[in-house]
């Protein structure tokens, strides 16, 4: 059994309970922390924000899953005249304004008219933004969730989408995002 020690403090023997005796902390395993590669060094960690995941074979446990990478393409490398395009079982949306909607509602325009099979989509599910960084989906606080690679946004919070993220709207309605600069 690995050392357990109290946040506040510090080492505790092992006494079969999780709880520190002095202020009721959790334990938790007391190790080295990892040591993070000197700024600029991107080649050991995942890139993906958030992820800082240690590269292995210089690739990420959690991000590659056996998938090729896609080369990265910076917003200059990007063609200004070609939108994002979200792929749906009917066929493309083009991300060609600052808000695309996606839900069952009439103010969702053409994109509601798709939906009449998809009861378990929201009236006003989910947002596309457009900036100036690419695009992301929001979450409009649904019923039955948005999710990106099959992990479900937080209610009301939104996430950068890159080539080839597969959005989920509820249960069965299932997008793949393409973008410019990207071979379809």
């Amino acid at each position: 059994m690995a050392a357990l020690k109290c946040p506040v403090h510090g080492p505790q023997k092992w006494t079969g309970e999780a709880l520190c005796p002095a202020c009721m902390e959790f334990l938790v395993p007391d190790v080295e922390p990892m040591t993070a590669e000197p700024p600029g060094d991107e080649e050991g960690v995942c890139a993906e924000p958030s992820c800082g995941m240690p590269l292995s074979e210089g690739r990420c446990p959690v991000h590659s899953l056996g998938a090729v990478a896609e080369p990265h393409v910076t917003r200059r490398d990007r063609d200004p005249g070609q939108p994002a395009r979200v792929l749906f079982p009917w066929g493309p949306v083009e991300i060609d304004r600052d808000e695309v909607w996606i839900g069952r509602s009439p103010e969702c325009g053409a994109i509601a008219a798709q939906l009449d099979r998809y009861d378990n989509v929201g009236r006003l599910h989910a947002v596309f933004l457009r900036g100036e960084d690419g695009i992301s989906v929001r979450d409009q606080s649904s019923m039955n969730g948005t999710y990106v690679n099959e992990r479900r946004l937080e209610p009301g919070s939104s996430r950068r989408l890159r080539h080839g993220d597969v959005v989920r709207f509820a249960a069965d309605l299932r997008a793949t995002v393409q973008l410019p600069g990207h071979s379809r």
